[in-house]
C-alpha cells in the first residue's frame, strides 16, 4: 500500500502559500458549498476559496486517489505509465499521486477550468518532480469532450470532477476516454447519489466498450438494493493547521469515496481471477473473520476464514474494506 499522506514537498509547498489562520471564512463558504452540492468554480470562485480547497480538501482528495490508484497497481503489477491526463485537475493533487506512485511518469497534462485552480496548479508542481515541473496546464472544459487532448495517454483521471457535471456529459465523458487512455481511474464522493451517477458511467464506459478492473468483479449489474451503494474509506492525517481550518478535534479524518477503475479493450490482459470485492468493513471474532463480498459472478455473498486455518487467518487478517479477496478463499 502507498503512503496515502502528502508528499512532504507537496505539504511543505502548501504550507508556505496557504495560510489557514486567513482562511477561515473561505473555508465555511467552501464546506456550504459542497454540502449545497455547489461546482467547484462557485464553492471556490476565488483565490482565497482555492487556498482554502488546498489547505481543507487536498489532504483527503491525495488519499482516496491514491487508494485507487493503489487498486489498479494491485491489479495490474506491471503497469508503468509515462504519460498521464488530469481532468478537472484542480490544483492537481491527482497529478501529484500518479507522479508520487510511479516513478515512470515522464510527461503530465492537466485540464481544468478555473484559472485560480491552474495557477495553484502551476506554482505548486514547481516543488515537484520533473514530470509536474514541466507539466501542460491547459484550460479546458471537461462537460466538452471534443475539446480534449486527443492523446494516446497511459492513465487518465477524473478525480472529484464528474460529480460537478450533468450525468449525459460525464457519461460522455468517461466513453470518450475508453479511445483516449490505456486506463482511466474515476474517484467520486462516497454518497448514494454519487454512486448512483457512477453506476450510469460505468454502463456507459461499458457501452463504449472498457473493461472493468475495479473495484467491480463483473460487468454485470449492480447487485446491492436500493438502499445500498458501493464506496470505501480511507483514513487522513490531519495537521494541526488542518484541525484548525475544518474545526476539527480528533487528528483524522475518514473520507468515503467511490471510484471505478476502467481499461481500454484493446490492451492484452490476461483474466481476472478473485474472490470477491470486500465491500463492508471485516467481522472479526477469535474464531472467524467475515467478509461480505461482491462476488465474480454478479452476486452477493460472504466468505468465512477460520482461524483455525492459521495460514489462511494470517493473510485474511490483513484485508479491508475495499480490498479483493484472494480467489483461493472462495474455494
Amino acid at each position: 500500500m502507498s503512503d496515502r499522506r502528502l508528499p512532504p514537498a507537496l505539504a511543505a509547498a502548501v504550507a508556505d502559500r496557504v495560510r489557514p489562520v486567513d482562511l477561515g471564512a473561505a473555508a465555511a463558504r467552501l464546506s456550504a458549498g459542497y454540502r449545497a452540492n455547489l461546482p467547484s468554480r462557485r464553492a471556490a470562485p476565488d483565490a482565497a476559496g482555492v487556498a482554502a480547497y488546498a489547505a481543507s480538501r487536498m489532504p483527503a482528495t491525495y488519499a482516496a486517489v491514491t487508494a485507487a490508484f493503489d487498486r489498479l497497481a494491485a491489479a495490474r503489477p506491471d503497469f508503468a505509465p509515462a504519460t498521464v491526463l488530469d481532468l478537472g485537475a484542480g490544483p492537481g493533487t491527482a497529478s501529484w499521486a500518479a507522479a508520487t506512485l510511479w516513478p515512470s511518469v515522464g510527461s503530465v497534462t492537466m485540464v481544468e477550468a478555473s484559472a485560480d485552480f491552474r495557477a495553484l496548479a502551476a506554482d505548486l508542481a514547481h516543488a515537484g518532480p520533473p514530470a509536474l515541473d514541466k507539466a501542460d496546464i491547459q484550460r479546458g472544459d471537461i462537460a466538452q469532450p471534443s475539446s480534449l487532448p486527443d492523446g494516446p495517454f497511459d492513465l487518465a483521471v477524473v478525480a472529484y470532477a464528474l460529480t460537478e457535471l450533468d450525468l449525459s456529459a460525464a457519461e460522455q465523458l468517461v466513453a470518450a476516454l475508453i479511445g483516449r487512455a490505456g486506463r482511466i481511474v474515476v474517484v467520486e464522493p462516497g454518497t448514494p447519489r454519487d454512486y448512483r451517477r457512477l453506476m450510469a458511467v460505468r454502463q456507459a464506459a461499458l457501452a463504449a466498450g472498457a473493461r472493468l478492473i475495479a473495484p467491480c468483479p463483473h460487468a454485470g449489474p449492480c447487485p446491492l438494493p436500493a438502499d445500498d451503494w458501493c464506496h470505501t474509506s480511507v483514513r487522513v492525517e490531519r495537521s494541526r493547521a488542518h484541525m484548525r481550518l475544518k474545526g476539527g478535534t480528533v487528528p483524522f479524518e475518514d473520507e468515503r469515496y467511490a471510484y471505478l477503475v476502467l481499461e481500454s479493450p484493446v490492451l492484452a490482459v490476461s483474466g481476472d481471477e478473485n474472490g470477491g470485492r470486500i465491500l463492508r468493513p471485516p467481522r472479526l471474532s477469535k474464531h472467524e473473520i467475515v467478509f461480505s463480498l461482491c462476488r465474480a459472478d454478479g452476486t452477493l455473498g460472504e466468505a468465512h476464514v477460520a482461524s483455525r486455518d492459521r495460514a489462511a487467518f494470517k493473510t485474511a487478517g490483513k484485508l479491508g474494506w475495499g480490498d479483493a479477496l484472494p480467489d483461493s478463499f472462495e474455494k
